[in-house]
């Protein structure tokens, strides 16, 4: 993480040695603009600024306020490293930090706090502003119960649990439960979309109830691949609608509004290989086969405007993935997982088992594989301050 100019470094070390004096030197009162405190202390990781609490009373107010927690959050995400958050509790492993020079992928939560398995975590629903979503499921009876726990490695912040909610368990319905954020009214949902019907059920931070919500305009499929972008949850749907039978739907987390939108213009609409969503930079991508030689990634560039469908990259499997049959090799296709920009680099997996990374150069066309494993519907964490109220 940048940490700041060495002028900024400079400042901090004086603010934080203003009270040290030698013992042969008078004490001269240093004052410095809170609005250059404030600047300073925001490139700051968080273990440092926890530390930083016991300073002053003042600065233990300025951590734990919410301007500040969102500056410092938005600072953190721009200069963040990759790091992949497994949907399940695998051993003791709860994410994969991605080193780029090497390429590796290590256990992140290495301390016995981060261990899963002691906060009755079946599976992690997701990652928002530095605040995981912990499912904990259990069987009474013929029903089957669930909750939820939320929780900040970071501060080391743990809810109690919330969200209870009971079925009966010979429904065996897999759980499409999806953790985000509403920017538009500063809460955290969970959003339940129940399998093979339209039903969806929003949970919400604060309130913590559940609510019944307009239902989607399509059944929702067994297991469902949705992405989060600009305050709406997007995944992918079958329903023959103006010609195509493959539509994105869309749902508002504010409005709580669905919107259905078409896929890019050029698509076959009966693929072999199973088309993805994605967000790479902030667009909503697009990705799919075309014709069993080529992988192809579309970029909406304004979300919910299907004209600024733009293709962003047609990669051939064979001359630049070193893929010599898509089918058979990656069991329904590949899925983009993040773009570095400034590497030229796209960082790719297989959807069906994830069991390994590509990252192919776009710029010099190399490749490199890592071989590991982890289970479906990874998420990308940072680092925060961020605690619900």
């Amino acid at each position: 993480m940048y940490y700041g100019s060495t002028l900024q470094l400079q400042i901090f070390y004086t603010v934080c040695h203003i009270n040290i004096r030698s013992p042969n030197m008078s004490r001269l009162p240093v004052f410095l603009p809170e609005e250059l405190v404030v600047e300073v202390l925001s490139f700051l990781p968080v273990k440092s600024l926890l530390q930083l609490r016991c300073v002053s009373k003042s600065w233990k107010s300025l951590i734990s306020d919410p301007t500040f927690v969102k500056v410092h959050l938005n600072r953190s995400a721009r200069n963040a490293d990759i790091t992949i958050i497994s949907s399940f509790v695998v051993e003791d492993e709860a994410a994969f930090y991605l080193m780029e020079n090497p390429p590796i992928i290590v256990n992140r939560f290495n301390d016995s706090y981060h261990q899963l398995k002691d906060k009755d975590c079946n599976s992690i629903i997701g990652s928002c502003n530095g605040l995981l979503c912990l499912l904990g499921l259990s069987y009474i009876n013929d029903h089957r119960e669930m909750c939820f726990s939320f929780w900040n490695p970071a501060t080391r912040t743990i809810s109690e649990k919330l969200g209870y909610s009971s079925e009966h368990k010979d429904l065996h319905r897999p759980h499409n439960l999806i953790f985000g954020y509403d920017d538009s009214t500063g809460t955290y949902k969970v959003v339940y979309f129940i399998s093979h019907t339209t039903q969806v059920r929003v949970f919400s931070l604060g309130h913590n109830v559940w609510r019944n919500i307009q239902n989607s305009p399509l059944d929702h499929e067994c297991i469902m691949n949705v992405v989060q972008l600009s305050g709406s949850f997007i995944w992918l749907a079958n329903h023959n609608y103006i010609g195509k039978k493959i539509v994105i739907v869309s749902l508002n987390l504010g409005t709580e509004i669905h919107t259905q939108l078409l896929p890019p213009p050029s698509f076959d609409d009966e693929p072999i290989i199973n088309p993805n969503l994605s967000v790479l930079k902030d667009c909503l991508c697009f990705s799919h086969d075309f014709n069993q030689t080529h992988f192809v990634i579309w970029q909406m560039k304004e979300f919910g405007v299907e004209d600024s469908w733009t293709q962003f990259l047609k990669i051939s499997y064979h001359n630049n993935l070193q893929i010599d049959d898509p089918y058979d090799e990656f069991n329904y296709s590949l899925l983009p997982l993040f773009l570095l920009e400034k590497k030229d680099t796209l960082l790719l997996t297989n959807t069906y088992q994830q069991r390994q990374i590509i990252l192919y150069n776009w710029r010099d066309n190399s490749v490199k594989r890592i071989n590991k494993s982890w289970p479906f519907h990874s998420k990308n964490y940072v680092e925060s301050l961020v605690w619900y109220r």
